[in-house]
């Protein structure tokens, strides 16, 4: 720690986010950089097949009066006791039927009616605070499991240090459960007398530097669903989300936009989706007629060359338009939207990226940008500890929402729609909390858009429990119905809802097996590449039995995870994403009819590309 006096500190990241899993003891620590940096030691799930539990850790940062780092505080430096307070208000919230911030909402009535009162509090899980301080520790006292639903127990999580000090939040173990005999879940949202053991709530700290206290920016933490596909980052992410939110309020607007950081990093997002979606594999993967991940292709779209604008133009206008009122089926991403239905009738129920990133395609479209490919770091940290101290801060905020979904919101994986509304925050990626002496006011029966952008709204502050109650309940009955291609006759894979945490078409370890065995010929070889397996194919496929399955078996589906390519196929990339540590046995019968299916869209692919120029924008087809 340099001499320079700490005047004040603050917790990273300002939003952490951690995830149910249902082992007894292992876990691992969630991403503290916004990019893959590999696998936990062990592999997601432990010995025994149980999934492993994504601890969010948050640290301390020091101030000086300039409001310059002065460094990260630890135990070495500071004594810090940390407190943090666990909610899960979902069942006491209101039904999720849309977003409430866009137009043409329905009103959404309460969740459990039959409820009225002063017995809505028995939906409530909560637990209290807990406190916690000093090196290595964790024990009785830091364990949220005092709360109830209906008056049974429900376990939240509970707390820990490491070697530094360092806060350690755990989630629940994925349990879901109905308070009530014979009630099996029936809907992908809002069911009766359910409960799941996800969560939110404010991480605060007390620091004390030589005996002298100092004021602590507080955090936020979310336990948050499990992460299916950990190193694959969705299109557009939550930080993306909230980046679009402060824009003209923290962030200034009109920002020339960074090739490296701006455009490539969306461009590629659409390429790592190949390993969970098989249809943007045909577009994107590789090969495709869109692989931006292949050298000489991102070298002519990071150039700002004349000759390289039609190219530039042409991807840009493949985007839907944020502010467009009108219908474009076919643009890009190829992903449901936030008011989902079919056949598609208004923009919203297709995803747009944010008015953020389509500026600065726009601009880039037109060449003004700053083409800066060539001066990218191409060995980026592998630790937080390796990045400048100056740059951690903002770097612990942005990998904990990256890895975290921005869409589409119906209602999400990890957070929702609410997060785009401003008067959440009080300052950049910090939740406003909402003040004790003003608890929250009853909205009555039904809760209406009017309602939540009034001045006294549920978005103006928040108390532990707020942001996941937006959530459906249980997670698991949303993450099972969530899937794609639900109109096969336009397109069996595509659109998608959130395949980057809930896969959709995988590259089983049966596939890669025969792709990296130099003893069969090249053709079989190629042929295991291209073909995909639809990732729940071990749930039963009525769907009921589909959704109670997930409550049950939810830690037994696959986890995607990096691999190794074989090194002498030129056609196959050097990471390959292959779904592993899979716990059911798969049906012969049903997987012969997914190969068949897959099957089938390999041989298309393969006609497609004869005769085609790769890396090439195709006009969107008129079907």
């Amino acid at each position: 720690m340099p001499d320079r006096m700490v005047v004040r500190a603050a917790i990273h990241p300002g939003i952490g986010i951690a995830r149910v899993g249902n082992s007894p003891d292992e876990f691992f620590v969630g991403p503290e950089l916004p990019y893959p940096t590999g696998a936990p030691d062990g592999g997601y799930k432990d010995p025994a097949g149980a999934l492993k539990r994504q601890a969010a850790r948050f640290r301390i940062y020091g101030y000086d009066a300039a409001g310059e780092i002065v460094g990260e505080l630890t135990a070495d430096d500071a004594s810090i006791s940390w407190s943090v307070h666990l909610a899960n208000k979902k069942a006491a919230w209101y039904n999720f039927e849309v977003a409430l911030d866009i137009a043409n909402t329905l009103p959404c009535t309460r969740r459990n009616p039959g409820f009225v009162g002063e017995q809505r509090q028995q939906l409530v899980i909560d637990p209290g605070p807990r406190r916690i301080s000093g090196r290595n520790r964790h024990g009785r006292a830091a364990i949220f499991d005092t709360g109830t639903f209906c008056g049974q127990p429900v376990y939240l999580g509970e707390l820990h240090t490491d070697r530094q000090g360092r806060l350690l939040v755990l989630g629940g173990h994925g349990h879901a459960a109905s308070a009530f005999p014979h009630n099996p879940p029936t809907t992908f949202a809002n069911n009766l007398g359910w409960h799941d053991d996800t969560s939110d709530g404010p991480v605060e700290a007390t620091v004390q530097i030589n005996g002298r206290t100092i004021p602590v920016d507080p955090a936020w933490v979310v336990v948050a669903p499990p992460n299916y596909a950990p190193d694959i980052i969705s299109v557009q992410t939550m930080y993306d989300v909230l980046f679009d939110t402060y824009q003209d309020q923290w962030f200034a607007l009109g920002q020339t936009p960074s090739f490296t950081r701006d455009i490539a990093p969306l461009l590629m997002r659409f390429c790592e989706q190949q390993w969970v979606n098989y249809g943007f594999f045909v577009q994107f993967g590789r090969g495709g007629p869109n692989e931006f991940v292949r050298a000489d292709y991102l070298d002519r779209l990071a150039s700002a060359r004349p000759e390289y604008a039609e190219l530039r133009r042409q991807i840009f206008h493949m985007f839907r338009n944020p502010a467009s009122q009108v219908l474009d089926i076919e643009g890009w991403p190829p992903m449901y939207g936030d008011d989902v239905s079919g056949p598609a009738t208004d923009p919203r129920q297709l995803l747009s990226i944010t008015a953020t990133q389509y500026g600065y395609l726009k601009q880039w479209a037109a060449g003004t940008f700053v083409a800066d490919w060539e001066q990218r770091d191409r060995s980026p940290a592998q630790r937080i500890e390796d990045v400048p101290i100056a740059q951690q801060p903002g770097m612990l905020d942005q990998a904990a929402l990256t890895f975290c979904l921005g869409g589409p919101f119906h209602p999400g994986c990890e957070l929702t729609w609410p997060m785009r509304s401003i008067t959440l925050y009080r300052a950049p990626f910090r939740i406003r909390p909402r003040s004790a002496n003003q608890p929250e006011p009853d909205y009555g029966e039904i809760l209406t858009t009017a309602i939540v952008t009034s001045a006294g709204g549920p978005l103006t502050a928040s108390s532990p429990g707020d942001l996941t109650r937006w959530m459906a309940v249980p997670w698991h009955t949303d993450t099972a119905s969530c899937q794609a291609g639900y109109t096969a006759a336009y397109d069996p894979f595509l659109p998608t809802f959130w395949p980057a945490r809930v896969p959709n078409h995988v590259l089983r370890e049966h596939e890669y097996q025969h792709l990296i065995d130099k003893n069969l010929p090249t053709e079989e070889r190629l042929l295991a590449f291209q073909t995909r397996m639809s990732w729940p194919r071990s749930l039963p496929p009525v769907y009921l039995d589909t959704i109670r399955a997930m409550v049950d078996h939810f830690d037994q589906l696959g986890v995607v995870e990096r691999r190794d390519g074989p090194a002498d196929l030129p056609e196959i990339p050097p990471d390959v994403y292959v779904e592993a540590e899979i716990g059911f046995t798969d049906s012969p019968d049903h997987e012969v009819v997914q190969r068949q299916q897959v099957r089938i869209g390999a041989d298309q692919l393969r006609r497609e590309r004869h005769g085609t120029i790769n890396n090439a924008i195709q006009p969107r087809s008129k079907r």
